[in-house]
């Protein structure tokens, strides 16, 4: 039954990235850039945070996240919501790893940190949000 359900959560945030995927593709042929880069939507994140906090295991937490990221962007602070779900700075950094390529305002980064306990790991998240602005 866990099975079904976790089938089924992955298969809605699919669809709303598809949802997303379409809106993104009209935005990318009719916008400039700078103005196609859009976060979700409070409405849609509370969903996707809601998934991913009621997951029972950190690993469907983050297959919950891939998922989500295949068509969706983030804000920091939407991305410092995630990494607050979990209780480690390695989850939280695995969680980042999946989100910082779809981070749209970076130089917000701050609202990450704030997140992480140790210098070690905000350089990690540094690292991470900066490899990421190459491929913008």
């Amino acid at each position: 039954m866990e099975r079904k359900l976790f089938i089924i959560m992955l298969l809605s945030l699919m669809a709303m990235g598809a949802i997303d995927f379409k809106a993104q593709d009209f935005r990318h042929k009719h916008e400039p850039r700078e103005q196609r880069m859009f976060c979700l939507s409070d409405e849609k994140f509370t969903i996707l945070y809601n998934k991913v906090k009621n997951a029972s295991f950190d690993d469907r937490k983050m297959d919950l996240i891939e998922v989500a990221s295949l068509g969706a962007f983030y804000s920091c602070e939407q991305c410092a919501s995630i990494m607050s779900i979990f209780s480690f700075g390695d989850k939280k950094l695995a969680a980042l790893r999946l989100m910082a390529p779809r981070i749209i305002d970076p130089h917000r980064a701050y609202l990450i940190y704030d997140k992480l306990t140790f210098q070690s790991e905000k350089d990690e998240a540094a690292r991470i949000i900066g490899g990421c602005g190459k491929h913008r």
